[in-house]
């Protein structure tokens, strides 16, 4: 099965696929970076909101927290301060399929009623709630407790929520120790409570960009990551088989 010409490659994306399809309002996708996590996630929702019409919006959000040494105050208004940020989203439409492309005109009509994809900063969520949406949270391993604690319970009727992140990439050092981690937190916690009925995990150990990227992954990725976040991790390996 394909999704804007999106299909899966390995047997860690074959299993994504259903979990994204699901009823389940949370699923949860971890793995290294080029496993694919953002660029399924995205194409599935897609087609779930724009063709099937299972949701009234896709929803992508993250934190705005910048790579390496902070650029400092980015002017404009909040669309032009937020737009940086939606990279990994515009640059998983290049490829997709020119359907993917013509989708564009949902997350750019001047008409509210006519947009079906929005893109909202996280530090805009509180006190909102998702009715009908297919929401997309990329770089979840940067979200402290509180914060995490606030996105999750944004959940409304006919809404699923996924959460996306790589563990080897945190940026705020006090998040590298597990309990202070929001994603860790939540995902641990729904594992501990045994409430398989309303969430999925599926790791992504299978890198699928340029093969060099694989080849960092083994150097870097265990530097400075917790022993208990890959073991978390690990737990998605075979989650639902």
């Amino acid at each position: 099965m394909g999704f804007y010409g999106i299909t899966a490659r390995n047997n860690g994306q074959r299993r994504l696929i259903p979990a994204l399809l699901s009823e389940k309002p949370y699923a949860f996708i971890t793995g290294p970076a080029g496993g694919g996590k953002t660029l399924i996630v995205q194409a599935v929702g897609m087609h779930r909101v724009v063709e099937e019409r299972d949701f009234r919006k896709l929803v992508y959000t993250r934190l705005q927290v910048q790579l390496g040494k902070d650029t400092g105050f980015i002017p404009g208004d909040l669309n032009e301060k937020t737009y940086p940020f939606l990279r990994p989203f515009l640059d998983n439409l290049e490829a997709m399929t020119p359907a993917a492309k013509q989708t564009y005109h949902y997350l750019t009509a001047g008409d509210d009623s006519k947009k079906r994809i929005f893109f909202d900063p996280i530090q805009t969520l509180r006190g909102g709630t998702f009715h009908d949406s297919y929401v997309i949270v990329d770089e979840t391993q940067n979200l402290d407790v509180a914060t995490m604690h606030g996105v999750a319970t944004r959940l409304g009727e006919r809404t699923k929520i996924i959460f996306c992140g790589n563990f080897a990439q945190i940026d705020d050092g006090k998040l590298r120790t597990p309990q202070m981690n929001g994603m860790y937190r939540l995902l641990s916690g729904l594992y501990e409570a045994g409430a398989h009925e309303i969430f999925d995990h599926v790791n992504l150990t299978e890198v699928e960009r340029h093969k060099a990227v694989g080849i960092v992954e083994d150097i870097l990725r265990n530097h400075e990551m917790s022993p208990d976040f890959a073991e978390l991790e690990a737990r998605g390996n075979d989650y639902g088989v």
